[in-house]
């Protein structure tokens, strides 16, 4: 089967039509499904089918296997599909080269940690608007690990480990940590002068922490604690510290105010926890837009920039 035929393209179809077409069709191929696409792309979903249609008779080759449950690529479908992605991004660089500074458009999407976004990534995507006011950004906030192709987005910034293989990741920065505890829960149970010292205190848990109860100070071997409270969110964490209930350790960014004001003291200072580091975590295989490689190099850099953020 002859997967790309010598035809030339006429009035009936023009450039721009094949370019939408191949648009739709790495969508459908992404989401497995054209519903889903159609969500994505914000068309009904016989517009969706129509267009993969489309662009299969002008190639002449079937592209999707289709069942009344799921799709899937044919070998040609996934040859194409790999060939697009390269084709759309090279017509993305090239458009971008040849426009005004300001001139990139559409929507990116991400998601980010929460305590992230509002103590630093905001003011990053505000910078970044105001030199690209026609990208729209729209910011997944969640300290869960979103699926970056379920849930459609272009990027992720993430802290800790990345576990999964399929993403590619780029290393950007680190989160420094720090140990904390209210002045109030110190004078009423003592002040830790050592590691050791820490099995005798109500020690707070981050839940989505791999460690657990083990607590990693510098190069010292894990420390062994317990306590009485977890969660799942750094800022319930933060206001169960400011309550008094325990010591607790997180990003230093969100704990940045209530160290300057003496709301929250550092415990431990001579042995800080273990940095983690922060990614910047794209699906692999998936074109990358000029207006996604623009914010995705501003963060960079503006990681880069940020001493507590930066890995340097």
């Amino acid at each position: 089967m002859v997967l790309y035929p010598h035809r030339p393209i006429g009035q009936e179809h023009s450039v721009n039509d094949i370019t939408g077409w191949m648009r739709t069709f790495i969508t459908v191929a992404d989401a497995a499904s054209f519903s889903r696409a159609a969500a994505r792309l914000e068309l009904p979903q016989s517009t969706v089918s129509r267009q993969v249609g489309a662009l299969e008779r002008h190639l002449g080759a079937a592209l999707l296997k289709r069942t009344t449950r799921s799709i899937a690529l044919t070998s040609e479908g996934q040859a194409y599909y790999e060939a697009a992605l390269r084709a759309l991004a090279a017509i993305d660089e090239a458009e971008a080269s040849v426009g005004l500074h300001g001139a990139l458009g559409g929507q990116v999407r991400l998601t980010a940690p929460l305590t992230l976004a509002q103590s630093r990534l905001i003011s990053m995507l505000a910078d970044f608007q105001r030199v690209q006011p026609r990208i729209e950004v729209d910011l997944r906030v969640s300290d869960h690990a979103l699926n970056l192709i379920s849930d459609n987005l272009d990027f992720a910034i993430r802290v800790g480990a990345i576990g999964d293989s399929r993403s590619i990741a780029r290393r950007i920065g680190v989160a420094r940590r720090v140990m904390v505890a209210s002045p109030e829960y110190l004078e009423e149970f003592g002040v830790p002068h050592q590691p050791s010292d820490l099995a005798a205190h109500n020690c707070l848990s981050y839940s989505l922490l791999a460690t657990g109860n083990k607590w990693v100070l510098g190069d010292l071997p894990p420390v062994d604690v317990s306590g009485t409270f977890r969660a799942d969110s750094p800022d319930a964490l933060r206001i169960a510290a400011l309550t008094r209930i325990g010591i607790v350790i997180n990003a230093r960014w969100l704990f940045e105010e209530d160290l300057a004001s003496g709301r929250l003291i550092e415990v431990l200072p001579e042995h800080p926890p273990a940095d983690m580091p922060i990614h910047l975590v794209m699906p692999a295989g998936r074109y990358v837009a000029a207006r996604v490689r623009a914010l995705a190099d501003h963060l960079i850099a503006a990681f880069a920039a940020d001493p507590l953020l930066r890995s340097t």
